[in-house]
């Protein structure tokens, strides 16, 4: 197994399940030490610090509400007290949405907003001015397909993932300069917590299968070696880049 990420200090946002759990434990694979967080899901957070730590490596869980400034640098600061810096960064806290644009309340733009860019804003924000001291640093933003095109019924949520793929683009020019990467990962069609009630059925999961070229739905672990490649050091040259992961899915729209 290779330890690229040996000593390497990684936060990942969002680590209960899915994409982020599967992140967490290939970086301690892979030599990483680790901060997780979540904000709902406290018993799957444990669940991965233990993965993880059966792996052997070093890892700090925290209950985090993104949204918070105050819980995000709190989030941060015990990461470098506890490692001394941090050198990897993967925002993969989200959230859904599924009401059609017209039935959208104020409450529910706030949270999807919220969550899925105000809480990348924070993280990205808290950790880039000691990346910048050190001059080292490697951050993905996990985005969506769905920040790419268009769905029916995620207006709200397509606005926060195209926005946090331009948030990456802007942090990526604004740390010019730097021996910084700031990328970003747009999966496509994924088994996780926020999507399993679209595969319901066999009807719900041909309907989208046959809408993406590979002919399955894509698994947490479809994700994670994009986002590990963009963390690594042999992704040096890509930066301000976002990464569609979708079994082709995107081809077809």
């Amino acid at each position: 197994m290779s330890q690229r990420f040996h000593n390497k200090v990684a936060i990942v946002t969002g680590a209960s399940s899915g994409i982020g759990k599967a992140t967490a434990i290939s970086l301690a694979r892979e030599g990483a030490r680790l901060m997780i967080c979540a904000d709902r899901n406290v018993d799957g957070l444990e669940e991965t610090r233990q993965a993880v730590a059966d792996l052997g490596a070093e890892c700090l869980a925290m209950r985090v509400d993104v949204r918070s400034q105050e819980a995000v640098e709190g989030c941060v600061d015990a990461a470098r007290e506890r490692f001394g810096a941090v050198d990897i960064l993967v925002n993969n806290a989200g959230t859904g949405q599924y009401m059609p644009f017209a039935k959208m309340s104020n409450d529910e733009y706030d949270r999807v907003m919220d969550i899925n860019l105000r809480g990348t804003f924070f993280f990205c924000r808290a950790v880039l001015p000691a990346m910048m001291e050190r001059n080292y640093g490697k951050i993905v933003n996990v985005t969506s397909v769905m920040g790419e095109i268009a769905a029916q019924g995620q207006s709200i949520y397509n606005a926060s993932k195209g926005a946090a793929k331009l948030l990456t683009q802007g942090i990526a020019v604004d740390v010019t300069g730097y021996n910084i990467n700031v990328n970003a990962v747009a999966p496509g069609m994924v088994v996780t917590n926020l999507t399993q009630r679209m595969f319901s059925n066999e009807a719900a999961e041909k309907f989208f299968t046959d809408r993406i070229p590979k002919r399955r739905i894509g698994q947490p672990e479809d994700i994670s070696p994009a986002i590990l490649f963009l963390c690594s050091d042999e992704a040096s040259y890509i930066h301000g880049t976002t990464l569609v992961v979708d079994g082709g899915m995107i081809c077809t729209r």
